[in-house]
């Protein structure tokens, strides 16, 4: 596979390597100014990436030695896989060859390679640099360690199997695809369990609240809770032991290649169907279990396939419920989760164990969310007034109201009803019509209650 150096996207996974020394700011560390200049670096770094972009790799590679000689300068990963891609085009022509072509490409490779220890030692997550490295070992028939690379970059969510089934990738990873074990080492290490915890939001942010409008028709990739009919089921049935069908077939003629793909489509298909696509494989995998399992690890890898796709499926649906702010629907599917974790335990394979204690993990940081939300949830925190001190007046403090008591910022609250102190709850800052409050590292907003507002809330007292 050719590797370019700029923004693109492979099958909704983003590659990006900017082509433009504006986006390297600042590319190197300065720690020192023995004669040497910001402006010098800046220039350095604009010299390789122009240099990349017309697939000058000398050049490349020059600029950013040079940049590496200068007192106090450390390349970014971005610099460092860019030094290490110079080098590996060089020694590109020479591979395969022999004499002086041979040594001059040798040594271009081992400097690629040097590149890309330091690159890996410092961000050991990095996919095109562990993919750089599967190719380098790969072309110098090393493919032991050329397919551990594989593997880790799978892990680290390259699309591997396409980068194989590529015609550059059958070129440099020749007979790779024939290898059953290999195929599904490289299926199981692409699976894992994803929530982007990053894109929750917390609704309590600000005074203003999000309605949450009806999710009928929308399609965010979730499953939902429905009921098939007869029809459908049936229809989903027939797929999934066809496939299994094809999978016993593939499999009796060590068809790796072609396994993979209908790997890819059970995995589709469960997605399609949610949670009846998933006990729909369970229930046919326990069928086709005396026929698979001669396969050995073919079946324990369908086997984890579906465990996984079924975690995600758990994970996916607290997700919407926390953006839903259903904290106890969150709450619910946690306790699925931890009873799939069981399931998963109990095998024998050390695989299911690690997978089921990331599904945990992850599932475990969801519910904490869940509990810290709907307790801040809970919170009355009645703001009747704020007194705003004169900013000339540093005697005086900014003071609010809350709950009928006078509170300052960094102040904890009182319980109303107990009368004691809210463990990990506190005044973070009053402003002139709201309160800022922290509660166990979560920040959340409430507005001062307007007059009718206020008399509203004390009729509904009564």
């Amino acid at each position: 596979m050719s590797m370019r150096f700029l923004a693109s996207v492979r099958r909704g996974v983003p590659v990006l390597l900017c082509a433009s020394a504006l986006c390297l700011a600042p590319a190197f560390a300065q720690d020192g100014d023995d004669g040497d200049t910001p402006t010098d670096r800046k220039v350095l770094v604009a010299k390789a990436y122009e240099a990349a972009r017309k697939k000058n790799w000398r050049e490349v590679s020059d600029a950013i030695t040079e940049l590496t000689n200068i007192s106090g300068g450390k390349a970014d990963s971005r610099l460092l896989f860019l030094k290490a891609k110079a080098f590996f085009e060089q020694a590109r022509p020479s591979l395969g060859k022999k004499g002086k072509k041979a040594a001059e490409g040798k040594e271009a490779l081992d400097a690629s390679k040097d590149a890309l220890k330091v690159l890996l030692e410092q961000h050991p997550d990095h996919v095109e640099g562990t993919y750089l490295y599967a190719v380098i070992e790969a072309s110098s028939d090393n493919e032991t360690e050329a397919k551990g690379r594989l593997i880790r970059a799978a892990a680290r969510g390259r699309y591997v199997l396409y980068d194989l089934e590529s015609s550059e990738g059958k070129k440099t990873f020749k007979g790779y695809l024939k290898d059953p074990e290999f195929i599904l080492d490289v299926m199981n290490a692409a699976s894992e369990f994803q929530v982007n915890l990053k894109s929750l939001r917390n609704p309590f942010a600000s005074p203003i609240r999000r309605i949450v409008e009806s999710d009928d028709g929308d399609d965010d990739g979730l499953p939902k809770v429905s009921v098939l009919i007869p029809k459908r089921l049936q229809q989903l049935e027939a797929q999934v032991d066809k496939l299994f069908a094809k999978i016993d077939e593939l499999a009796k003629r060590q068809d790796a290649e072609a396994m993979s793909i209908k790997f890819q489509e059970l995995r589709a298909l469960m997605n399609e169907y949610g949670a009846e696509g998933s006990d729909m494989a369970k229930e046919k995998l326990a069928t086709w279990k005396q026929k698979l399992i001669q396969y050995g690890d073919l079946y324990l890898s369908i086997q984890l396939q579906i465990y996984i796709q079924e975690g995600n499926q758990h994970l996916k649906a607290m997700a919407k419920a926390l953006e839903q702010e259903e904290w106890d629907l969150a709450l619910q599917r946690f306790e699925d989760i931890k009873e799939l974790r069981d399931q998963m335990m109990a095998e024998e394979r050390d695989v299911f164990r690690r997978n089921a204690k990331a599904l945990l993990v992850r599932g475990k940081s969801l519910a904490e969310q869940a509990i810290r939300m709907k307790r801040i949830s809970e919170f009355k925190l009645r703001i009747t007034g704020i007194i705003l001190a004169p900013p000339e007046d540093e005697r005086q403090k900014d003071s609010a109201i809350v709950d009928d008591r006078i509170y300052y910022e960094h102040d904890h609250l009182i319980d109303v009803e107990t009368e004691e102190e809210i463990p990990d709850l506190e005044v973070v800052e009053i402003l002139k019509s709201r309160v800022r409050f922290r509660y166990q590292g979560t920040e959340f907003v409430r507005g001062l209650e307007r007059p009718n507002e206020n008399k509203a809330s004390e009729e509904a007292g009564k």
